[in-house]
């Protein structure tokens, strides 16, 4: 009996017991991994709250020295400041249930992931003034503030984590781990004065609008240009389609030092420095975009176009209603991209821009690093700000990413 009992466990592949060592293993190897990652991070963010001196004359202790806590609660600041942080903790909040739930956006309308969210949210809010009080005051109670307002996040994501068929107890666990991160990131990201010294000292406002005008203006313009181009060489005829598809993609071997005299003296002959179609134009067409566009256009099977001139469709709908919407992994991949360069651009901007009231964000930042040693986790902290619209838009686009690049591994 107990030969045939093992001879079935072997058939039916590994014992539970080896599953659940080879899944505490991975997930193992997956947290070390995440260290890794997060580990410089956390070293400069510790940077950025410390100030220099008395780090450095602490050792370089892992963790901040000498912080100051702003005298705030939760609803203190400008409108903006306090709608966006509002905002991004509850999306946290939600794309956390979304997560555990497994599920898609709708499962968040269930009535315990809504308490979960909002109520975690509202509740956040107002369990953050306290801390932030105690912080300021060094009360010698931050500990417990931090403890207690914890436990009251917690105990609003129980039942959500609980609704999804889990046990209690791992609900709990769950909802420790999200209240203790959370309440973690708002005492780091919210409390101390050098972010809002590093927005208002260097001027990061209107430099950042900036950039962020010029990234979307350039991205749209990119994106389009390189779906039109690369439409044509995949489905239209045309004499030397071939070589002046070549000729498209020896761009690519031109790096902007090598056209940037010539590109300046022109934007100054048409008198477009300090303007924004100085920092546009010259970058409304990609052939990079072409290149990956043109790939998954290739990818589409001919039969979809011959029944689609049949139906009566011409270019444009055949473009608009199949090309594009079965490519669109690839096309998503491309704008993020195209995003972030334009995002980090910083010689061009340079070249073409002459006065300071017009910088964009990568200008500012070099001039923040330059400013006084005194002062240099102020810069760190500029540079961490600057980083939020990045990392914003990678979470937004990450299935995206991963099927644009993964797109025609598996036959």
């Amino acid at each position: 009996m107990a030969t045939s009992e093992g001879a079935a466990v072997l058939q039916m592949g590994q014992s539970p017991a080896r599953k659940t060592l080879g899944k505490a293993g991975t997930y193992l190897s997956l947290s070390l991994l995440s260290l890794l990652v997060l580990g410089p991070i956390a070293l400069t963010v510790i940077q950025a709250l410390s100030p220099p001196f008395t780090y450095v004359d602490q050792g370089r202790p892992l963790h901040p020295v000498a912080v100051s806590w702003q005298d705030r609660t939760w609803f203190t600041g400008g409108i903006a400041s306090l709608v966006f942080r509002t905002v991004i903790v509850l999306l946290l909040f939600a794309w956390l249930q979304k997560v555990a739930s497994g599920g898609s956006w709708r499962s968040l309308l269930a009535p315990a992931r809504l308490v979960a969210i909002i109520g975690g949210t509202v509740v956040l809010a107002v369990a953050m003034g306290p801390v932030f009080q105690s912080f300021h005051k060094g009360d010698g109670g931050t500990a417990v503030v931090v403890a207690v307002a914890m436990a009251v996040v917690a105990a609003t994501q129980v039942w959500g984590y609980s609704s999804g068929g889990r046990s209690i107890g791992v609900a709990l666990v769950m909802a420790a781990f999200t209240a203790f991160g959370i309440v973690a990131l708002c005492i780091l990201f919210v409390g101390p004065t050098v972010w809002t010294l590093a927005w208002t000292r260097f001027d990061l406002g209107p430099a950042m609008w900036r950039s962020f005008i010029m990234t979307i203006c350039v991205t749209v313009l990119q994106v389009a240009t390189a779906i039109m181009a690369a439409y044509a060489f995949v489905f239209l005829r045309f004499p030397f389609k071939r070589i002046l598809f070549a000729l498209f993609m020896a761009t690519l071997l031109l790096p902007i030092e090598v056209t940037l005299v010539g590109n300046v003296a022109t934007i100054r002959q048409l008198g477009w420095t300090d303007t924004m179609q100085a920092l546009v134009l010259p970058f409304g067409a990609a052939a990079l975009g072409t290149f990956l566009i043109r790939q998954g256009f290739r990818g589409l099977p001919s039969e979809i176009q011959d029944a689609t001139r049949l139906d009566g469709y011409g270019h444009v709908a055949f473009l608009t209603k199949f090309a594009v919407p079965l490519t669109r992994p690839v096309i998503a991949a491309f704008t993020v991209i195209s995003a972030l360069a334009a995002w980090n651009q910083y010689l061009w901007p340079r070249s073409v821009i002459e006065t300071n009231s017009f910088n964009t964000l990568q200008i500012q930042l070099r001039l923040a690093s330059a400013s006084e040693v005194a002062n240099a986790n102020q810069a760190i902290a500029a540079a961490l700000v600057a980083a939020v619209p990045v990392i914003l838009l990678l979470i937004a686009f990450q299935r995206q990413i991963i099927r644009g690049l993964t797109a025609g591994a598996v036959k």
